[in-house]
């Protein structure tokens, strides 16, 4: 249990200063179906993923099955086709692109023989299934969500007018250029706009009115390095948010067992600072501790799914 909330907590908020400079990007193919609203940007590089030692080592593990199951949905195969993948938050809907090596004939037929319907918009097909859409507006280009937020992606392509928010191209810039998997949001955090355990809401709604944004970069190689950066609404608000994370490792370091020496190295890895309004919170697992949390991961997955799929 206490490896789970470890992890969890260091997926939230931790990093390392060994990237690569230059700040993280957006795919131009990705570029022109994002909604100028967007809150919220959360980026899988599957291939340069698959591509480090960890992976390898934990490919299981590390296949993100919620991700999977979002993907596998459209009739993809995510170890096979998808190289790399985009989550967009409007604040209202949530759209998926992805790209890779798309056979759009195989898929129309999967998602026909699976209900789907075939509709006109505009110069394009969506593939409509209840309240969901999906589209190929050009090869090797999948879009899905909602089917209104799947139409007012084409419809950015369409007129040129979808793009990266300014001040989400700001947060992609504090990302170092080989994370594999990354995120930045304004206007809050972007967990308070999802269900959560309401251990973890609670913990978060002490902190969440002083949050305005935030990045996050995770890479893997042998081991496993995450950053994370907290933009706040004032010093003061940074310095509510600082004490808070504080307390939390303080808090989690007190109740670890002495004789629980992987732990004890983990939270001694973390560091935390403040810089006027910003909170940074770093950490470097090496790749032993990395292969122990990782292994948790199996107990995470399994209590997900009794809450996302009850009996």
């Amino acid at each position: 249990m206490k490896y789970c909330f470890a992890l969890a907590a260091l997926m939230i908020a931790a990093g390392c200063n060994k990237y690569q400079p230059g700040g993280a990007s957006v795919d131009g193919v990705f570029r022109s179906a994002i909604s100028p609203d967007a809150q919220t940007l959360f980026s899988v590089k599957l291939d340069k993923l698959k591509a480090g030692e960890l992976y390898r080592r934990h490919q299981q593990q590390l296949d993100l099955p919620q991700l999977n199951a979002l993907v596998e949905r459209v009739g993809l195969d995510p170890r096979r086709d998808v190289s790399n993948m985009l989550l967009v938050w409007d604040g209202k809907r949530l759209l998926l692109l992805a790209q890779g090596s798309l056979s759009q004939a195989n898929l129309e037929e999967k998602l026909t023989a699976g209900g789907a319907q075939r509709v006109a918009f505009g110069n394009f097909t969506l593939f409509a299934r209840g309240a969901d859409a999906v589209a190929f507006p050009e090869r090797g280009l999948a879009v899905a969500g909602s089917t209104s937020a799947v139409e007012q992606s084409l419809e950015w392509r369409s007129s040129g007018g979808g793009a990266v928010p300014a001040e989400l191209r700001e947060r992609m810039a504090e990302i170092p250029a080989d994370a594999q998997l990354w995120e930045v949001s304004r206007g809050g955090l972007p967990a308070a706009n999802f269900p959560l355990r309401s251990d973890i809401d609670s913990a978060l709604s002490n902190i969440s009115a002083f949050v305005t944004g935030t990045s996050l970069g995770v890479r893997f190689d042998s081991g496993s390095h995450l950053q994370a950066r907290i933009v706040c609404l004032s010093p003061e608000g940074a310095q509510r948010v600082h004490d808070a994370i504080r307390g939390l490792i303080g808090l989690a370091r007190l109740s670890t067992n002495d004789n629980e020496l992987d732990l004890l190295r983990m939270w001694d890895a973390v560091s935390i600072s403040k810089d006027q309004k910003a909170v940074r919170v770093q950490a470097d697992l090496p790749a032993d501790l990395s292969d122990k949390l990782i292994a948790q991961l199996g107990t995470l997955r399994g209590r997900a799914g009794a809450v996302l799929n009850p009996r």
